[in-house]
């Protein structure tokens, strides 16, 4: 039989209020759900349920009000364990592309050699060898989102993805999920990838975990049943129509998912 695998992130009942003027939020409340080593799960819900939350939560930029968050069955979750990348541009101006790809590296003793090897390999990986000494602003902004795709990858084993294409144009989009799951699918990392955008999570994802309005919790797990290779043409098969239309189904609440509905761990439901 084989052993249950150890998940790279764990959730378990999971709460967060944010108090502001003596009143109080419920962000999210019992929430629980895990991403096992290597798998790429997605994050979608209605606006407020939380989304933004659970990343800075797992990140360890805030703390939960309750229950307990995991990283590598580890309760250590300073920031550095897990390489985030946002929606908004978060490269260093003052830093060439090298620079930014090989920060995290040298912030934690890397070997200059070690250092460079990686900046490399990562700048191959995202075809932007001409712009190693480019400055961020010299960039467009699809390539300032490859560049920052590239850092979280050469930064941790865990990376926290909040809404990072939502401020492309459609083409570039679509550009950049395929270079995440051309990246994923080489480095095996694992991933959590919030968005907004119901195709984009199917696409992107091996899971996704749907959440109801605030306070967010799980209203169900879709298990995503295409192969690792996906091209664009993928999103206008019927089988991902259908699916598409089955989780816009389930985040509009009419029902849940009656084909691919999993459990918090994993299993079919």
């Amino acid at each position: 039989m084989k052993a249950k695998q150890v998940p790279a992130i764990s959730l378990n009942q999971v709460s967060k209020i944010y108090c502001e003027d003596r009143s109080e939020t419920i962000a999210i409340d019992n929430l629980s759900f895990a991403v096992n080593e290597g798998e790429i799960v997605a994050i979608v819900g209605p606006s407020g349920a939380g989304k933004t939350t659970i990343i800075n939560l797992i990140a360890g930029f805030i703390a939960p009000t309750g229950g307990t968050i995991k990283l590598n069955a580890s309760d250590d979750r300073t920031p550095h364990r897990c390489a985030v990348v946002f929606q908004s541009d978060a490269l260093f101006p003052w830093m060439t592309v090298s620079a930014n790809i090989g920060f995290s590296l040298r912030h934690r003793g890397i070997a200059q050699d070690k250092r460079e090897e990686a900046i490399s390999t990562y700048l191959s990986k995202i075809g932007l060898e001409s712009e190693a000494n480019s400055w961020p602003r010299q960039l467009s902004g699809g390539m300032r989102k490859r560049v920052e795709l590239a850092r979280a990858f050469a930064s941790g084993s865990v990376l926290l993805l909040d809404e990072p294409f939502g401020s492309l144009d459609s083409l570039t989009r679509e550009a950049m999920q395929d270079v995440l799951l051309d990246t994923w699918a080489r480095e095996r990392r694992t991933i959590l990838f919030v968005t907004h955008d119901a195709e984009e999570a199917l696409f992107c994802s091996q899971r996704v975990v749907v959440l109801t309005p605030r306070p967010g919790t799980v209203r169900t797990i879709l298990e995503v049943p295409f192969g690792d290779e996906r091209e664009q043409d993928l999103k206008t098969s019927p089988e991902f129509v259908t699916l598409r239309r089955e989780l816009l189904s389930v985040l509009r609440g009419n029902h849940h998912a009656d084909r691919h509905v999993l459990d918090s761990d994993g299993l079919r439901a």
